[in-house]
């Protein structure tokens, strides 16, 4: 956002210059530089008065102009139809250069010989009106530099505003914050708002569909107006604010956004089609024509301007075509209103388009000062379009927006700041911003709604100290609160992650998160995505929610540059759909191709057990339960080979052989194995770390156990019933052997295992270690209908 320095001082009496006031600006939060646009431009430019006009001899159009530039007398060669003898214009002499890059040179046209020209707007570069020439004021100084006359050798004050700042998108806003840190007042404009003929409600109703969206929509009636270019001075002000004037209706709507902040929209009142305004959310597949004449098809998340059956206006972000305010418009139909930052958001991306309205209504306009600023812009529209204000304020307000009430503790400014502002100080800060304070013990400070981002008791203090100063906290001269501030716990399971999965030889990845949805819905079984409203790329258009699919991406990447033996890993989000879209942590694992080729072992394919081998390291080194592989089918893996991670009976993840025709759709043709685990299950999962155990001083009972079971039960089963019925004296248990053959019963299996007995009181004897490994025996045989096998 850019204002004009003159227009700042018109609002607060300051005697520092333009660079003193950006600069305390800036020191009070709200960044800000100084430019002068047009200090280069109008070089040979001066203000000229016509003497003499007459035809030229064979032009239809053409005159010859005797013109006073102060210093001489210029013939000049002029076609403009406004003109006269005796006026006031502004005069470009030989050597200057207009817009285009155009220089004026002598010329000769119609055997006249012209030593500049006399200019319109548009040549000047100033707006698009090239109806005539500019004809300034009787009392114009004949001579002066046009730049300096026109006023546009003022300094600019450009701001790079935070999105927390919506109080200062105007020139009463930046004028508050003047008037503050200068201890001045703010002067309002001043205005007298004649009203007559019929009451405004007779011509037109208002109705809101969602208040939720639009709280408030108010509306005037001006009639008989003349549409035509606005007074200069509002001119002036939008050009250097970086406004091109259009008309005086459309002018007077975008002054009033620069001084108050709020948003306006004239309807061309004849053209609107009813007598009512209805707010309301656009119907799927509505069609709407934008004013810069562009049809959109709509959804619900654009909120609609309607005359009750079709749309007028995309709200708060652009008007519509079929409302426009022509050369013809007689009677206007002015609209000022709020609607929620959310909803014009939502709305903008979906038009894909961004205007000053829209910024204003997305960082949060203010709801109360509508009717000040409609009363400002009807004023402005008496008398620069000569129309009639109808009398009142059509105003709907369903849903008020009150000033909030906050707190505020002296001792808590202090406490935070480091440094002591004495009470009297702190009331005069808040109440130079407008906040009203009430004196009960404590402070209590009511927030006026230009101010929507003033929640709590810090938002205020943070208020009184960029006007008291940043610069008077005192340095910190010594370190206060402990030297060293630990990491969350998750960031350290994450560097946890890493260290172990980078230990185990796999190299991490990282994915962008975005997908093409067809070929996510093979990986993630048509799972609904979460979309992208305005995607850049068809095959990046939705969100991830199965990071396999940024894992098979990886290898594919890799397999084309000719890395054929991976092991990666990736801590990834997926993001899943909903009323309120969530995201959550993963982390996925992957190998594929063959072992490393060492001396004491030759390269061999990678198959699941290396994946589950991987899985379980991590588990143990990152202190979290192992898990079982329960089978189950799970999209992306191949029937037989899909199994659930689970950790008493929790689920964890998934892990499998990823199917071959999913794996063919990311050109990959080798067999491929993934596991995917969430990674706040991990979290919740994982074991604190307390103390660690002595040495143990008593030797170990080491015994073998097998047995024969029924060829469908899980190893995992087994080996958490042993553990069950162990008890505390089994220090650990892990499988060593599996056999199938002529020994064992058809449909069965044998499984060993290899269990150690430990006190870390006293040595066992052998009779109590038996009368464990018994219990075992039997529970095994209960649980599982489980054959003892007998040592050979």
């Amino acid at each position: 956002m850019q204002l004009p320095y003159r227009w700042i001082t018109d609002l607060v009496d300051i005697d520092w210059d333009a660079g003193e006031t950006a600069r305390r600006l800036t020191l009070s939060g709200a960044e800000a530089e100084i430019s002068r646009p047009f200090k280069n431009a109008f070089g040979n430019i001066v203000i000229g008065r016509i003497i003499e006009l007459e035809d030229i001899e064979g032009s239809d159009h053409l005159k010859k102009a005797l013109v006073d530039s102060g210093q001489e007398r210029l013939t000049v060669v002029c076609g403009a139809p406004n003109a006269e003898k005796g006026q006031n214009i502004v005069l470009a002499k030989i050597g200057a250069r207009l817009k285009g890059d155009f220089e004026i040179k002598k010329v000769k046209i119609f055997g006249v010989e012209s030593s500049g020209m006399i200019c319109s707007e548009r040549e000047l570069g100033l707006s698009d009106d090239h109806s005539g020439i500019m004809v300034l004021d009787d009392d114009a100084p004949v001579g002066v530099a046009a730049v300096e006359y026109l006023g546009l050798d003022d300094p600019v004050l450009s701001f790079d505003l935070t999105p927390n700042r919506p109080d200062l998108l105007s020139a009463l806003g930046v004028a508050r914050d003047v008037a503050c840190l200068a201890e001045k007042k703010v002067k309002r404009p001043v205005f007298d708002l004649a009203e007559s003929g019929p009451e405004a409600a007779d011509f037109v109703r208002v109705a809101i569909d969602d208040p939720e969206a639009c709280p408030r929509y108010a509306a005037r009636v001006i009639r008989n107006v003349k549409i035509g270019p606005s007074p200069w001075w509002i001119k002036r002000r939008l050009i250097l604010s970086g406004i091109r004037p259009i008309s005086n209706i459309v002018d007077i709507t975008n002054l009033v956004m620069m001084e108050y902040g709020h948003p306006l929209h004239a309807f061309d009142y004849d053209l609107f089609g009813a007598k009512e305004v209805l707010v309301r959310r656009a119907e799927k597949g509505d069609k709407f024509t934008t004013l810069d004449g562009k049809e959109h098809v709509l959804s619900p998340e654009v909120l609609l301007i309607t005359d009750g059956r079709k749309g007028v206006a995309a709200a708060g972000v652009m008007g519509g075509l079929n409302s426009e305010v022509t050369d013809k418009t007689g009677t206007i139909l002015l609209e000022a209103a709020y609607f929620s930052p959310v909803t014009i958001r939502r709305s903008r991306l979906h038009l894909g388009l961004m205007s000053e309205s829209s910024s204003r209504f997305e960082k949060g306009a203010d709801p109360n000062v509508i009717p000040e600023a409609i009363d400002r812009a009807a004023f402005l529209m008496s008398r620069y379009a000569g129309g009639e204000v109808l009398p009142g304020i059509v105003d709907c307000y369903p849903k008020k927006i009150e000033p909030v009430t906050i707190e505020l503790r002296p001792d808590r400014v202090a406490a935070l700041l480091g440094v002591e502002i004495c009470t009297e100080r702190i009331i005069k800060i808040l109440e130079g911003l407008n906040f009203t304070v009430t004196v009960n013990g404590k402070l209590h400070v009511t927030v006026p709604t230009a101010y929507p981002d003033i929640e709590r008791e810090v938002d205020l203090i943070e208020e009184i100290i960029r006007i008291e100063g940043f610069d008077s906290i005192p340095e910190v001269t010594r370190i206060y609160g402990p030297p060293y501030i630990p990491p969350p716990p998750k960031d350290l399971l994450r560097e946890e992650i890493r260290s172990q999965m980078t230990g185990r030889g796999f190299d991490e990845t990282y994915g962008i998160g975005l997908a093409d949805k067809k070929l996510l819905g093979r990986v993630s079984g048509n799972r609904p995505p979460l979309e992208i409203q305005n995607p850049i790329a068809e095959d990046l258009s939705v969100m991830q929610n199965d990071l396999n699919y940024s894992l098979l991406k990886s290898v594919s990447h890799n397999l084309a540059h000719r890395n054929l033996d991976l092991r990666l890993f990736e801590l990834g989000r997926v993001f899943y759909p909903g009323d309120s879209p969530r995201e959550e942590l993963e982390l996925g694992l992957v190998i594929t191709g063959k072992t490393e080729d060492t001396w004491y072992e030759t390269p061999r394919e990678l198959n699941f057990y290396d994946l589950k081998g991987s899985v379980d390291g991590l588990l143990k080194g990152c202190r979290i339960p192992s898990a079982l592989f329960e089978p189950e089918p799970i999209c992306p893996y191949e029937k037989g080979f899909s199994f659930a991670l689970k950790i008493d009976k929790r689920s964890i993840g998934r892990a499998g052989k990823i199917d071959a025709s999913i794996a063919r759709r990311f050109d990959i043709k080798q067999p491929l194995f993934s596991a995917v685990l969430n990674f706040e299950a991990l979290y919740e999962l994982r074991i604190p770390l307390t103390s660690f155990a002595p040495l143990p001083r008593y030797p170990a009972a080491p015994r073998d156990l097998a047995v024969v079971v029924d060829e469908s039960i899980g190893a995992g089963d087994l080996l958490a019933e042993i553990r069950r019925a162990g008890g505390e004296l089994l220090q650990d248990v892990k499988i060593f052997d599996l056999y199938k053959g002529k020994q064992i019963k058809e449909n069965c299996k044998s499984l060993a295992f290899s269990l150690i007995f430990r006190s870390p009181e006293r040595s066992l004897e052998n009779k109590e270690v038996i009368e464990i490994q018994d219990r075992i025996a039997d529970h095994l045989k209960k649980q599982f209908n489980a054959e003892i096998r007998e040592g050979e």
